[in-house]
């Protein structure tokens, strides 16, 4: 038979309004003798709280909902933990939800969290541009992470770096075909050769799974490519562990044969060899701003972050030999 509140307050002798009190952290104060026996109760009893008694009685779940495309890729897995950690320091779970870059089952998610009663939604949309209106009808605010900014303007400023090693032949390792990064990276790309007068044509593009395998399998493509790309814009850094393997495979030599660089990255960049010259996303700067935007959602429940600060850290895969950080702020033109 389950440990009730009511067995709790006869071990601690007090009321069960204390014991409330105690798991509720208020509103009322208890005692520090109080608190301690009941607390000793709840340990000496295994006590489980009944979490739906307890979200109807505060009117809140206590509980955060994270939509990502994939936990696996190492930024979807560095930001969720940031928004864990960040969620936990202010009492709040958190439920993360993936949608392997299927719309459908991005609402379907969308929809779960909301029936849970989550007191907010953070979403890396599959399609930023969608309705997200019939997801706050029972009043759940919604954060949308978008990054246009990272997309096109730090795709091209990583281009512009290989560009300043000399390189005129510069092939995109972009992702599948229909996702608003991958567009956006390809626009970056496109302007910045387009602007010096060199190709960008779609002979140079090669789509490739955002996974190890699909860089390691896109680099043969590449390499075919006429007349071969002396670099490349890789848009992930887990495609660009595969791009490393490959090229030693086929003994291709980093910077000297082919040089790259990745357009979206973590800090395992630093560990490959050669390491990778990569734009660093703020990850912790974008979980804060998110966490923030729920808790002041206010009346507008659907909002929309885009942090455009972040860094391209300079290392060996491009040719450069030590880890200098370059910082483009959001205010430049």
């Amino acid at each position: 038979m389950a440990v009730t509140r009511k067995d709790v307050a006869l071990r601690a002798g007090v009321s069960t309004a204390v014991v409330s009190y105690v798991l509720n952290d208020g509103p009322r104060p208890v005692s520090q003798a109080a608190r301690a026996r009941v607390l000793a109760a709840i340990e000496e009893l295994g006590y489980q709280r009944d979490g739906v008694a307890r979200m109807l009685a505060l009117g809140r779940s206590s509980t955060l909902g994270l939509v990502v495309p994939d936990i696996v890729m190492p930024y979807f897995g560095r930001l969720s933990q940031a928004i864990s950690s960040l969620a936990f320091e202010q009492g709040l779970e958190l439920l993360v939800a993936t949608t392997d870059w299927d719309l459908a089952k991005e609402r379907a998610n969308l929809r779960a969290l909301v029936e849970r009663r989550v007191d907010g939604i953070i979403v890396v949309s599959v399609d930023r541009h969608q309705d997200f209106g019939p997801y706050t009808t029972l009043g759940t605010p919604i954060v949308v992470v978008d990054r246009p900014e990272f997309a096109v303007r730090g795709t091209a400023l990583v281009t512009e770096h290989l560009l300043s090693h000399g390189h005129e032949r510069i092939a995109m390792l972009g992702g599948p075909e229909g996702i608003s990064s991958t567009r956006r990276r390809h626009q970056g790309w496109r302007q910045v050769l387009a602007g010096a007068g060199l190709h960008a044509g779609d002979d140079y593009v090669c789509a490739a799974p955002l996974t190890e395998s699909g860089g390691y399998h896109a680099v043969d493509q590449v390499l075919a490519m006429n007349p071969r790309p002396t670099a490349a814009l890789v848009s992930h850094d887990v495609q660009a562990f595969g791009v490393v393997r490959r090229l030693y495979e086929r003994g291709v030599t980093v910077p000297d044969d082919f040089a790259f660089a990745v357009a979206n990255a973590t800090d395992l960049a630093q560990f490959t060899v050669p390491s990778l010259t990569s734009l660093v996303a703020p990850t912790l700067d974008i979980a804060g701003a998110a966490i923030k935007a729920v808790g002041q959602a206010g009346d507008e429940l659907v909002q929309t972050i885009n942090l455009a600060n972040y860094a391209l850290a300079k290392r060996e895969s491009c040719g450069c030999a030590g880890s200098r950080t370059a910082v483009l702020d959001s205010d430049e033109p």
